[in-house]
């Protein structure tokens, strides 16, 4: 037998000495951790995104209570201060929309009839909706007088709410 040890007779000679299972256990504990560390970093994302959404939806929900009333409310003798401050509530394609509503239909009948209206939110709640486009379900009490004489509807209305630099704003109303 020869003077080299066991170590030396081992595959590979001394850096061979740990066992091969140990380096494999080694291995998979790193990998472990490191996909470990990936899914925290991952459910954490989510939860600043489902937080964040959460947020929007109730930020879109109060704008919403507080801006239809405004869209959707006028008084004969103020009618062109009322009906920019309604268009000033809206945004995107639907603010071009409704601007032409209000030019072709509601201005005219307005002056013509001296029509009032008066909008309030009797309830209202989130559809669905995450950061960039909230849907709020609107129930409104509309009181319309017209030459003194009034009337009282109720209605429902489906509102899409948008982000914008100035708060959330009207995107699109459909009657529901």
């Amino acid at each position: 037998m020869s003077d080299a040890t066991d170590e030396e007779n081992m595959p590979g000679g001394a850096a061979s000495a740990v066992p091969r299972w140990v380096g494999k256990r080694r291995f998979v504990a790193a990998g472990l951790l490191v996909a470990s560390m990936g899914g925290a970093a991952f459910l954490g994302m989510q939860a600043h995104r489902a937080e964040a959404d959460a947020d929007a939806r109730s930020e879109a929900l109060s704008s919403a209570e507080e801006r239809v009333p405004e869209l959707l409310s006028y008084e004969s003798s103020t009618l062109d201060d009322d009906l920019e401050h309604a268009l000033a509530q809206t945004t995107g394609d639907f603010a071009e929309d409704y601007g032409t509503i209000l030019e072709d239909v509601v201005r005219p009948e307005a002056r013509a009839r001296k029509i009032s209206t008066l909008a309030e939110v009797t309830a209202a709640g989130v559809v669905r909706g995450d950061r960039d486009r909230v849907v709020v379900l609107v129930f409104l009490t509309q009181t319309t007088t017209t030459r003194g004489r009034q009337s009282v509807s109720g209605s429902r209305v489906e509102v899409t709410m948008a982000p914008e630099d100035d708060g959330w704003k009207i995107a699109g109303l459909k009657p529901v």
